[in-house]
């Protein structure tokens, strides 16, 4: 109960109220190795020693300020979503022009996706190896795992790329594009939940995009549906 929210009530499992999203600023040391290792300058479990030192102290202060369930604080991520989507079966990460949102007073290394094969997910995906991670760094506290959403791949490669040339499998087929987008992710969710993970968030910033009158008149330009991609991505 707060005094913002007087009649809120704790809840004890998740969803939690007034929770955050769970990525954090990286520290410096952490950004320091990640150049080196891009260098070469060190091995990447060099790298990943340093990631798990890092986690380890974010843990530690997400315990100490009451939070009811910890992040890794996405340390182990170049993006937020890229990471995860570029690691799916049939999509491959590929350079940009330029990147698909523009931040003011700096510039991202442009990256996108492309769907080179059938939509699949596999065991030897890297996320459950940071799930496992981060379990045993938290021990017995309350984790939570942040991954894309499903609708984000599809807006990605489909939607926002112009110039989005279908694989054989999926021309004229958007149905089985994501159909075979939701096995995937049912494959993902039931792989962490195997892992023992019962709080796994969706992030999903595509909804911006169809409330944004300049991008919904580009993407009706294009002859999309935006009725319809609603429905498909809910």
């Amino acid at each position: 109960m707060t005094t913002l929210f007087p009649t809120a009530q704790p809840r004890t499992k998740a969803p939690y109220r007034f929770d955050i999203v769970g990525s954090f600023l990286r520290p410096e040391a952490l950004k320091q190795a990640r150049r080196q290792c891009s260098c070469g300058d060190i091995a990447h479990a060099d790298l990943t020693g340093i990631e798990d030192v890092e986690i380890a102290k974010l843990v530690e202060h997400q315990k100490n300020v009451g939070l009811h369930a910890v992040t890794d604080g996405e340390f182990r991520r170049t993006f937020w979503h890229l990471d995860f989507l570029t690691e799916l079966d049939g999509v491959q990460e590929v350079d940009a022009e330029k990147f698909s949102v523009q931040f003011k007073h700096h510039s991202v290394r442009p990256k996108t996706l492309k769907i080179v094969d059938k939509i699949g997910f596999s065991d030897s995906h890297s996320f459950l190896q940071h799930y496992r991670s981060l379990q045993a760094i938290a021990g017995d506290y309350p984790v939570k795992f942040t991954i894309p959403s499903p609708s984000m791949l599809h807006l990605i490669c489909t939607v926002r790329e112009t110039d989005y040339q279908p694989i054989e499998r999926y021309k004229n087929n958007n149905r089985r594009l994501l159909d075979d987008i939701a096995d995937a992710y049912k494959s993902a969710i039931n792989a962490f939940y195997d892992l023992g993970c019962r709080n796994l968030q969706l992030d999903d910033t595509s909804w911006g995009e169809l409330c944004s009158q300049e991008k919904r008149e580009a993407y009706q330009a294009r002859g999309f549906d935006l009725a319809q991609l609603a429905k498909d991505y809910v």
